[in-house]
């Protein structure tokens, strides 16, 4: 299967404008443009970051740590995360394994 973006439209999710590259099968991939994403966790799914391009910062529970293009970043089921843009705008491929339809619950 080859996928092109042109034929994938963009929409807004919780973390910013998102395109669903795949949604079906044992995981989930999303072309994630960050803005002002909201906090969140999952209780069954773990999600990967991998960083396209630009920088930010991303909020793991208590911590923020910078990020940038290059970066990986395993986010635990019940880890309450988001990811934060900073000076360059935050490219992500998110990765969720299970996908997180229906697991995903916004901090108050």
């Amino acid at each position: 299967m080859i996928l092109s973006t042109d034929n994938i439209p963009q929409v807004r999710g919780h973390c910013g404008t998102i395109r669903k590259l795949v949604s079906e099968g044992p995981a989930k991939l999303v072309h994630l443009f960050v803005d002002k994403a909201e906090k969140h966790y999952h209780k069954k799914t773990t999600e990967y970051y991998y960083v396209l391009d630009g920088t930010g910062h991303i909020s793991l529970d208590d911590r923020i740590e910078p990020i940038k293009k290059g970066d990986v970043i395993k986010i635990e089921p019940g880890v309450k995360h988001q990811a934060i843009e900073g000076e360059t705008p935050l490219e992500i491929l998110v990765i969720e394994v299970p996908p997180a339809e229906g697991d995903c619950f916004l901090c108050k």
